[in-house]
């Protein structure tokens, strides 16, 4: 027979739900602000400055393709690091995360031809 499961503590303060909104919100602030930081530091050290002399075409791929990887990579680690013990908030966040390389993918093989 299975034993009936104990009363919550009631001094216990009770979740409201927020944590996934929360580990989301994070996620799409670090995002955006990893892309702009990204493209602030290609534009200056390659346009402003010229330290790297680089192909015009590859500015383009910069913007579109590393600097959302990087943000990306940024916003994940972020959100990963705050929501460790959320599994909830983990999940909704894999799951982001997943769309969003499958998103990157398909642009990226789209931009060469294979669509």
């Amino acid at each position: 027979m299975v034993a009936p499961l104990p009363d919550p503590d009631p001094a216990a303060p009770l979740s409201r739900g927020w944590g996934c909104v929360a580990v989301g919100a994070l996620f799409v602030f670090v995002a955006i602000i990893g892309w702009l930081l990204a493209i602030m530091l290609y534009g200056l050290v390659v346009e402003q400055w010229a330290l790297i002399e680089v192909r015009r075409e590859f500015s383009y791929d910069w913007v579109f393709l590393y600097a959302p990887m990087f943000a990306i990579g940024c916003a994940t680690a972020a959100a990963f690091v705050v929501a460790r013990r959320a599994s909830a908030a983990r999940l909704t966040l894999l799951i982001v995360v997943t769309g969003a390389a499958a998103l990157i993918g398909g642009l990226v093989l789209f931009g060469f031809g294979v669509f």
